[in-house]
């Protein structure tokens, strides 16, 4: 029974000296890189395998990844909340504005000085004015469209033009 138990553990030794696979006997001899999958579909290589990312392995020269032992876990973070305040001030909050280059004579909004105009408030008789004034461009617009298409129908009756719609 010892001389099978010695047989057994003597092999168990030897097979964990071996090889873990015929690839890593070929590339055990190379320089150690350990290439990994990226986002993008990229590939990263290392010169040490990285604990943890066997899943994102692409190739490797050298050792298998398994020979290599994982780093200790660091230990938990001890999170503390800051301590209690009686005020707090809040600072204003920044106006995003271009960075002005060259000659600003026609971008007057960017100069230092430069202060917005202010809008006027609309009045009822300037606001009737001006929908009367787009009523009367549009009806005539509308006027001459319709006569040119009249036009263009009785002068082509003889032709194969496309039906009035």
């Amino acid at each position: 029974m010892r001389k099978i138990i010695a047989a057994l553990a003597f092999s168990a030794v030897l097979t964990a000296c071996g090889y873990v696979d015929k690839y890593e006997e070929g590339v055990a001899d190379y320089e150690p890189t350990y290439c990994y999958a990226a986002l993008g579909g990229g590939v990263e290589c290392y010169r040490e395998p990285i604990a943890g990312e066997d899943r994102r392995l692409v190739n490797y020269y050298g050792k298998h990844p398994s020979r290599f032992d994982a780093p200790a876990k660091p230990a938990p973070a001890q999170y503390q909340a800051p301590p209690m305040v009686n005020a707090w001030v809040k600072d204003p909050e920044p106006v995003v504005r271009v960075l002005p280059k060259g000659d600003l004579a026609d971008r007057p909004w960017l100069a230092s000085g430069y202060q917005e105009p202010v809008a006027r408030e609309a009045s009822p008789v300037a606001t009737q004015a001006l929908l009367r004034q787009a009523h009367e461009h549009l009806s005539r617009s509308i006027q001459q469209d319709s006569q040119d298409k009249l036009n263009g129908l009785n002068g082509s009756a003889g032709e194969d033009a496309p039906p009035f719609r």
